[in-house]
């Protein structure tokens, strides 16, 4: 039950340079392809100045090193050839039209060409509002020339999507895409050579991995692997309970939609439930607007999507989801909230809907055992470093830090606190300073006052 923010570990990121947003253009951009040389609107431009020019001084030869060489010629047009690839596998999605999709596949990799059948189709029933490829920039990889032949041309790209009541803008992420010459022409050669050099599930989200079913709600989007459908119905049914909680207890007036992937699937994004996070029932990934390293270090969270463990998959119900869903309602305030406040607010948020159904005893309960078992475990609130991977009670003593905090100050000002850490919590001064304005405390006070809390009953 964890959230993925800016950061590492659990709290792992992408990370890109320049993104797109420029398709459209590349419609334009790419129209002419003449004796080996990429002909763009640029380049009709500077024609155009040539051309002014030489109305006005005697024609001459270019000297030699001003003429382009034929590798930059060569280079040109496989820019020029690519970008057109990538536009038409966006537009072949977008009107659902296979033929052109595979059309710029390698014909003689079967293989390949099943695989991104599969693919097509996954990206159709998706129903993408928005969709688009761009490169960003060559990765040399001397495994991949040796099995491709000397033609490789090996490239990052970035993919920037929107599905239309999940995401509440365009969102990127990153694949590595092969494409060799075949007679002449540039075709996909294979999709997964650069994966280990990606970010963090770069070519791992929901439609990458295997034929999918979609279901859709009015705010819940759940995929599962094709055929399973009772599940599909049991999730969505979970998460529109869950959506209900969060809105009942967590102030912040949220529209979004919710993206579940209940695939069996070890490595779905970047929740990886065969190791660190085997523990975990749910993970909550960010998704990037723009990606770490694209216009800022940390990036520009937008939301995010919510992955179960396989192992998981029978036992989801709404409690687990309203507590990723709190995660998801609070993904795009900026990250830099501790995670003891992530935690326990995502926690405090579904013992809430555990107290409306079964009273208050059972929550009594637990807060005395973490009272009486969790606390004197521990020195400090829960850090960052290493949160996911603690023995201790982590999660009940940050839950026990926000029910605290919540009965001095009440819930509307703990999500403004939330808000205001999310945005500004960079560093321990900072959070210091937040805590203490908002609630009159330090990390340090409030871990005194948790240590000699004894609630009223």
């Amino acid at each position: 039950m964890s959230a993925t923010t800016p950061g590492g570990g659990t709290s792992g990121a992408q990370a890109p340079p320049p993104g797109p947003r420029r398709w459209p253009g590349l419609l334009l951009a790419v129209a002419l392809v003449s004796g080996g040389v990429g002909y763009t609107v640029e380049d009709r431009k500077n024609d155009a100045e040539a051309r002014t020019v030489a109305t006005q001084a005697p024609k001459q030869d270019p000297p030699k090193s001003t003429r382009p060489s034929r590798i930059s010629q060569a280079v040109a047009a496989r820019k020029v050839a690519v970008d057109s690839i990538l536009i038409r596998r966006a537009q072949a999605v977008q009107t659902g039209n296979e033929a052109l999709f595979l059309a710029d596949v390698d014909p003689a990799d079967k293989k390949l060409r099943a695989a991104q059948k599969i693919l097509f189709a996954n990206l159709v029933e998706i129903g993408f509002g928005e969709l688009g490829y761009s490169q960003a920039e060559e990765r040399i990889n001397q495994t991949a020339v040796q099995a491709h032949g000397p033609s490789t041309y090996l490239v990052r790209v970035l993919m920037r999507y929107q599905i239309p009541k999940v995401d509440i803008t365009p969102v990127t992420t990153e694949l590595g895409y092969t494409f060799i010459t075949r007679h002449g022409h540039w075709v996909l050669a294979d999709d997964d050579d650069l994966d280990g050099e990606l970010g963090p599930g770069a070519h791992r989200e929901a439609w990458d991995l295997g034929r999918i079913e979609v279901h859709r709600g009015p705010r819940v989007l759940v995929v599962v692997e094709k055929g399973d459908t009772k599940r599909a119905q049991r999730i969505a049914a979970a998460a529109n309970e869950g959506l209900a909680e969060v809105t009942a207890y967590w102030p912040r007036k949220w529209r979004g939609s919710v993206f579940v992937i209940a695939l069996d699937e070890t490595e779905v994004r970047d929740a990886r439930f065969a190791d660190e996070d085997i523990e975990s029932a749910a993970s909550t990934g960010s998704t990037f607007s723009s990606l770490p390293g694209q216009d800022t270090a940390d990036g520009t969270v937008a939301g995010g999507y919510i992955a179960i463990n396989p192992n998981e998959r029978d036992r989801v119900d709404e409690i687990l989801l309203s507590h990723e869903i709190t995660h998801v309602a609070t993904a795009d305030l900026g990250g830099y909230e501790p995670l003891w406040l992530a935690e326990g607010s995502a926690e405090y948020v579904s013992w809430s809907g555990i107290e409306a159904i079964s009273g208050s005893g059972e929550v009594g309960k637990w807060e005395q055992e973490v009272i009486d078992e969790a606390l004197p475990q521990m020195t400090a609130l829960p850090t960052d470093l290493g949160f996911y991977e603690s023995n201790a009670d982590v999660y009940g003593v940050s839950w026990l830090a926000v029910r605290y905090l919540v009965q001095r100050i009440g819930i509307g000002n703990v999500e403004a606190l939330y808000e205001d850490m999310a945005a500004h919590g960079t560093d321990q001064g900072s959070r210091d300073r937040i805590l203490l304005s908002r609630a009159g405390l330090t990390e340090a006070t409030l871990w005194t006052a948790l240590a000699t809390y004894r609630p009223q009953r």
